[in-house]
Formats: C-alpha cells, structure tokens, sequence
C-alpha cells in the first residue's frame, strides 16, 4: 500500500508544520465525530491512508497528547452527556466504545471532573443557590454551594442563564436566593477594577486543575498565550489542550481564561462570546494602567 501525504505526494514525512496541523484537524473532526468506533492507529492509518507514525507524531507535536488520549478525550465528553440524560452508566460506557466498566471505576473524578455519583445524579442531594443581575456585558449569574461557588456565567438574558444552570445541574435542588448577592457584588466590583478573590466549589480533571491554577496566577491587565500556560505546567505541546482547558472552566472571571490569547496575540476563543472577552481585557488594561499612574502620582507628591 503506498501511503500518502495530506497533499497527495507519495510517502510518509512529515512535512512542514502547516501540512501537520492538517493532519490533525482531518483525524480530530474524524474522532469527533465517530469516538466510540474503535478507533486504533491502525484504523486511522486505513482510513487516512497516513502511516501511523505520521499521525501519532503529528498529534504529540500540535496537540501535545496521542490520538488514543484523544479519542478517549472525546469519549470522555460523550459519555458525560449521556449519563446526564440518564442513560443507565454500563450502558452509557458501552455506547461510547467500552466493553468494561473498569475503565471508568478505576478512578472516575480523573476522568468525569468528579465523583461517578455526582455526574449519575446530576447534583441530586445539592443545594445550589444562584443570583442574576444585569452588569455591563449583559447579565451575569452566579451560583453557589455551602463549599463556593460552583458556576458564573454571562449572557444576553437571566432566562439563558438559569437554564443553562438547570442543564448542568438537573437534579439539583435550585433556588433564587438573596445570600449570593454577595458574590454577585463582589463580581460587579471587578468590572470597575477590584480583585476577585472567592471561595470556589469546583472540581475537574488533573489536568484541567493545573491549567487552571496557571490561568489564576496571571496578574490583572495581563495576558499569556496558551503555548506559555501549557510550557508553564510542563507539557509543552499541549496548548490545544490548554484550550479545551479554558473552555471547560466553569468560573470564569474568577478563574480568568479571558487573559489567555493565542500566540501571535489573536483572541482565540471564549465561551461567553469573543465580544466579552475583548472588553475584558480593554478595561483590565485600562485600569491597570490607571492604577499605575495613581500610584506614580501619589509617590511623586
């Protein structure tokens, strides 16, 4: 079998760094969209007709993990959404390409974010007490447990924000409650330049527990990309999963993934609108510069 570069041309290097990202964007979408397919090297190598090597090595360098932690990535996220809908978990694992419940029990918080229980139930047993208020980028809704807070978000409408708290927490016991006006205080004071500092009750993979706690070191009115928080926490490579790390975060603002752009200075994503996060940093930069200047003044005098 003659194996065949993304451009076409005969045989298996790499080539340059362009044509492996292609690489991975063609054997990710692929993943995405088929993770409980048994997907192996070998397969990929079939279907793609790129020699493994290639393919793994492409993967370490752009993603900074293998196409079978990606895969098992992508399972992950599945399997999240099917035992949230309620799906029977032995069912739910062997619907996304498990034969074995062992692979989740072995240490399911690694893998789910927290206990099995917690996502089975989907918060039954919890008491989360959320707040709205209007604030300058729409509206903003905190969430909190007897622990912290467990969620904040901003959108175009209360309404949005409530339900998207009902979907991640379906059994929980909710309530609209004058005790988180607080926090929701506290949150306002950042828009006009106070630090956040508020106890949280969050929790996620190992992974993503490193990247956010490199994302919260970032000081106010500056930035980092995500190559430098992925060089930070000593996987180099893995700044798409630094990515997939940000998008993840449930505090935003609290823990703040807004001061994370990409390498050449480009935005990159966010999950609660491109828009909001430019505003973000304008005014952290604005009154970080303001602070500065006050500073000056008052040593000067």
């Amino acid at each position: 079998m003659v194996r065949k570069s993304v451009s076409g041309k005969a045989g298996s290097n790499l080539g340059d760094r362009n044509e492996k990202v292609v690489i991975v964007e063609k054997v990710s979408s692929y993943i995405r969209e088929n993770p409980s397919s048994g997907l192996s090297l070998e397969s990929l190598e079939k279907t793609f007709q790129i020699s493994r090597y290639t393919i793994q090595k492409a993967f370490m360098e752009i993603m900074g993990i293998s196409p079978r932690k990606y895969v098992e990535e992508c399972r992950i996220h599945v399997l999240k959404q099917n035992i949230r809908k309620g799906d029977p978990v032995p069912r739910a694992i062997y619907n996304v390409g498990y034969n074995s419940q062992n692979w989740l029990y072995r240490d399911p918080s690694s893998k789910l974010g927290m206990s099995l229980s917690a996502y089975r139930n989907g918060g039954k047993g919890v008491e989360i007490r959320y707040l709205t208020a209007p604030c300058k980028l729409g509206y903003l809704i905190v969430a909190e447990t007897d622990r912290g807070i467990c969620s904040v978000s901003m959108a175009d409408s209360p309404e949005q924000l409530v339900e998207h708290l009902k979907q991640e927490f379906p059994n929980a016991t909710m309530t609209d409650s004058e005790s988180v006006r607080k926090s929701i205080a506290a949150i306002l004071d950042y828009f006009e330049g106070k630090m956040l500092k508020l106890p949280l009750d969050i929790d996620g993979t190992e992974f993503q527990k490193r990247v956010w706690a490199a994302i919260s070191r970032i000081p106010y009115g500056e930035t980092k990309s995500y190559n430098r928080i992925a060089e930070e926490i000593g996987m180099p490579n893995a700044y798409r999963a630094v990515a997939n790390a940000c998008g993840a975060n449930p505090v935003p603002l609290i823990v703040p993934c807004h001061r994370v752009i990409r390498k050449n200075g480009g935005l990159g994503g966010y999950g609660m609108g491109i828009g909001r996060k430019e505003y973000l940093l304008k005014m952290e930069k604005a009154k970080s510069q303001q602070l500065r200047s006050n500073k000056q003044m008052t040593e000067s005098s």
